[in-house]
């Protein structure tokens, strides 16, 4: 880990109230791998409210390498502040963190499934995984179809669908259905609810190195110590801010 102040130089609102933010930062950049999150300062350096950084997914990597993206959804106060900042202004951040996601030498279908806001951790994984020439379908689950990623800004290549039903896991769970005799290996950012529904529609969520789940806890200190983001595995309690977020689907105690 290792503390940046980058540059921000492009400022873009992509939905309303959804932020692509590009920051120049060639050491974070080259360091940054799928799953990586980065703690950012959402205030000015000389003021101290809100006091804690926020984390944010490393969600792409520009060329050369010298520029990292976040998507920013305006929520509270520090993502607030960060979607109004504007070209040339610094942003103070600590990363790259966690452990991120791992994709086997034997796999060739990748199925990634995101619920918003958390579809950010998949996105420089599936760009990843289309250089490794890799399959890659990518369902993005939303409350309304206007809320979906603009296809847009994805590697041409990914199959990209948008369902509608986020707050319903069930439906998604009956929804993909048809992708798992598909894919060699999931990765899924969504809800814990989400992930307890589809772990019970199917036993291939079970297999061994089949899936992989990012969980979303409150993240404060990134080092383990105040165990706020604490969960419970099958290998014994695990830090989510430091042993995750990412991790195998099987090997979480309460998925099922």
């Amino acid at each position: 880990m290792r503390s940046f102040t980058a540059t921000l130089i492009e400022n873009n609102e992509i939905l309303p109230g959804t932020h692509l933010l590009d920051v120049q930062a060639p050491a974070l950049a080259r360091a940054a791998q799928p799953g990586h999150y980065c703690m950012l300062r959402g205030c000015d350096s000389l003021a101290s409210d809100p006091l804690l950084r926020r984390p944010f997914f490393v969600a792409a990597v520009g060329p050369g390498r010298d520029v990292c993206r976040f998507l920013v959804h305006k929520r509270g106060r520090a993502s607030t502040w960060l979607t109004r900042q504007q070209p040339g202004m610094s942003i103070d951040l600590l990363g790259p963190l966690g452990r991120g996601w791992t994709i086997r030498p034997e796999v060739r279908n990748l199925l990634l499934i995101g619920e918003d806001p958390l579809l950010a951790s998949l996105l420089l994984l599936a760009a990843h995984a289309i250089e490794q020439e890799l399959s890659v379908t990518l369902l993005h689950c939303v409350s309304s179809a206007e809320q979906g990623y603009p296809a847009a800004l994805l590697p041409p290549e990914i199959e990209y669908q948008v369902f509608v039903g986020a707050g319903h896991p069930e439906t998604l769970a009956t929804q993909i259905g048809a992708y798992l005799a598909w894919a060699d290996s999931a990765c899924c950012s969504v809800s814990e609810n989400t992930l307890t529904a589809l772990a019970h529609t199917d036993i291939r969520w079970r297999e061994k190195y089949f899936a992989q789940a990012m969980i979303d806890r409150p993240l404060m200190c990134v080092t383990g110590t105040c165990q706020s983001c604490q969960i419970e595995t099958r290998q014994g309690p695990r830090q989510v801010c430091r042993d995750g977020p990412v991790f195998a689907l099987r090997d979480l105690s309460g998925a099922w």
